[in-house]
């Protein structure tokens, strides 16, 4: 299945191939948002396919000969698994997937450190440290950029490292209970292969009230369940930057990985009452997302 995105009628310069998989409900529209946002991009006319499974490594490069693409769009994670199976030798960009810095160059899902420190200093109270348990494998490299990030707001940075759950789980309960200071820290869960869990979050989320400590996440739904605010995609703005970014590599063999700075926030009103953190309604109109809801 495939959909010409771009007006007939726009000569675009560069044909673009996505990729992006068979999903069901609201994934679908998060995808179309994705490709609405690529095909905004002057000098780009994009042409989409809905792979049908991970295994149609030849139908693909079938596809990509008869549209003559000259790059692609992986979305999703399915997506970036099979583009790098094909190993084409067109120019390649992945988005929608979780990323560290390695053979193909895109946009991870993670959120840039700037943004989440940014939006701390605005949306909490004063703040002294910021503790998080991360898997290096997968945001090791988000580090540098967090620490520094930080530093510039006089914050104090304390990362435990932790290779699978069982370990993430410990080190959440150590933080919680031994090191964190009520009223002064805060908690940050990345997007990553060793965050809370269904069977930890209610304990991390129990604990963080009960020591009024500041939880930010890149998980809006942990907003929901009771953390500040967490950051998360702006779907359109992505496909914009993914567009950007693919024109950059096509001219220059960029092969760089950066996490996601088109975002929107999700804010917990009832968590900030409980912190002393109160939002006028211009604040809370900026808001993409308010729990609880009205």
């Amino acid at each position: 299945m495939w959909l010409l995105l771009a007006p007939a009628a726009a000569r675009a310069e560069v044909r673009l191939g996505v990729l992006y998989p068979k999903v069901s409900g609201a994934y679908t529209q998060v995808f179309q948002n994705i490709i609405t946002g690529l095909s905004s991009v002057a000098g780009l006319e994009v042409v989409a396919h809905e792979l049908q499974g991970d295994a149609e490594v030849n139908g693909v490069r079938t596809w990509l000969a008869e549209n003559q693409v000259a790059g692609v769009v992986a979305l999703g994670q399915t997506s970036y698994q099979l583009a790098q199976r094909l190993k084409l030798e067109l120019p390649v960009v992945v988005g929608a997937a979780l990323l560290s810095p390695g053979a193909l160059p895109g946009i991870s899902l993670a959120a840039d450190p700037e943004a989440l420190f940014a939006h701390l200093d605005t949306l909490a109270p004063p703040v002294k440290r910021v503790f998080v348990i991360y898997n290096p494998a997968t945001s090791g490299w988000l580090l540098p950029r967090a620490e520094a990030a930080a530093q510039r707001r006089g914050i104090k940075l304390v990362a435990h490292a932790a290779t699978d759950t069982r370990e993430a789980a410990l080190a959440y309960r150590q933080v919680l209970e031994q090191e964190a200071q009520e009223g002064e820290d805060a908690l940050w869960l990345p997007l990553d292969n060793v965050a809370p869990d269904a069977t930890v979050l209610p304990m991390v989320l129990e604990a963080a009230w009960r020591k009024r400590l500041v939880v930010f996440s890149n998980n809006a739904a942990h907003a929901r369940k009771g953390a500040l605010f967490a950051l998360f995609p702006d779907e359109v703005g992505m496909g914009q930057r993914l567009g950007e970014l693919f024109l950059q590599v096509k001219q220059h063999a960029n092969h760089e990985v950066i996490p996601l700075n088109d975002l929107k926030v999700a804010v917990n009103v009832r968590t900030a009452s409980h912190l002393g953190k109160l939002y006028s309604s211009g604040e809370q109109r900026s808001f993409a997302l308010v729990f609880p809801g009205q």
